[in-house]
């Protein structure tokens, strides 16, 4: 098959990671796959096997499928020289979610089964599925002695309130101050244009902020903590969440974007909403009980296995080859 998938850009953020990686499961499978974005240029961070070319390439390029799961790029799908035309629901109620789906001009596909129940109850359509996606080759466990301090890490994308960072800083915060011995990491990217987010921010406690951590290090960063919480909002498939619990942390969740892997008490303890109290509350009792710790996170990266880009690809082959005719 050949299969393009229409992206705004190739830097380190927007779910362009899931195109790039899927893109190397399906030529690693024999099939040719295309990014296209506005410049067509290459992304830096993470390799790609395959073409990058610019959207002037979309109107001649006799595609089997072609993907984007941009709002603002649906032109440009339906400008491609394809056979079928695929949209990628990435975030629950993305702006202009329900004519996209009710268009009738593309197939819906998703990347969680929170989403597949959204398409399914809202729309009454079974999506195509995407669902799912880490690399154990990036991330995996790294062992490190543990020592008493409790790690907490976070997404630090302060910037993004869907993200829900400025919570595990409250819950981390309240702890220090009333005598907990943890410390806390956060880690972010820098993009063109953009201000160091480290500039003014001031945790109120021990603190490590990670810019610009190359892809090679990632299971490192991550390993350098016990717990990694996640208090995401609206969220698809949460990409931080399936690494940390990929690379054996504890992981304090809400349940946007982890029911595929998140099961409360077993691979992750979940909470009812992106509360300071109801984060801080589950840290306490991760420490107070480090085996917890340990037992979730191996339980964790064992139930990541499931969810590798090739099992995805998987998945999505069968799909495209019978929706293409391919």
């Amino acid at each position: 098959m050949r299969i393009g998938a229409i992206l705004p850009h190739l830097l380190v953020f927007g779910g362009v990671r899931r195109y790039i990686e899927l893109g190397n499961a399906f030529i690693a499978r024999g099939h040719e796959f295309i990014l296209f974005t506005p410049d067509g240029k290459e992304a830096d961070w993470l390799r790609f096997e395959g073409e990058v070319r610019s959207f002037s390439h979309l109107a001649g390029s006799k595609l089997d499928v072609a993907i984007s799961g941009s709002p603002e790029l649906t032109g440009e799908l339906d400008r491609a020289d394809a056979r079928q035309r695929v949209f990628y629901l990435q975030l629950e109620n993305v702006r202009g979610e329900e004519s996209i789906v009710r268009s009738g001009r593309y197939r819906i596909m998703v990347n969680s089964s929170g989403l597949e129940r959204r398409v399914r109850s809202r729309y009454g359509i079974d999506p195509i599925d995407g669902i799912g996606g880490v690399n154990p080759a990036i991330f995996h466990p790294i062992g490190r002695k543990r020592g008493k301090t409790l790690d907490i890490l976070c997404y630090g994308r302060l910037s993004r309130p869907r993200k829900g960072a400025r919570f595990v800083v409250r819950a981390a915060r309240w702890m220090h101050r009333r005598g907990y011995d943890v410390r806390l990491h956060l880690f972010d990217t820098l993009n063109p244009g953009e201000e160091d987010p480290r500039i003014g921010f001031d945790p109120g406690m021990p603190c490590v902020y990670y810019l610009g951590i190359p892809q090679e290090r990632m299971a490192e960063m991550y390993s350098a903590a016990d717990v990694f919480v996640s208090a995401e909002h609206r969220a698809g498939w949460s990409n931080t969440a399936a690494e940390a619990s990929a690379c054996g942390l504890a992981v304090v969740c809400t349940r946007s974007g982890t029911l595929d892997f998140a099961e409360d008490g077993a691979s992750a303890l979940v909470i009812g909403g992106r509360s300071p109290r109801g984060i801080r509350k589950a840290l306490q009792e991760l420490y107070r009980d480090r085996d917890l710790v340990s037992r979730i996170g191996a339980e964790a990266s064992r139930r990541m296995l499931a969810f590798t880009w090739d099992a995805v690809c998987a998945r999505m082959e069968r799909s495209f080859t019978e929706i293409s005719g391919g």
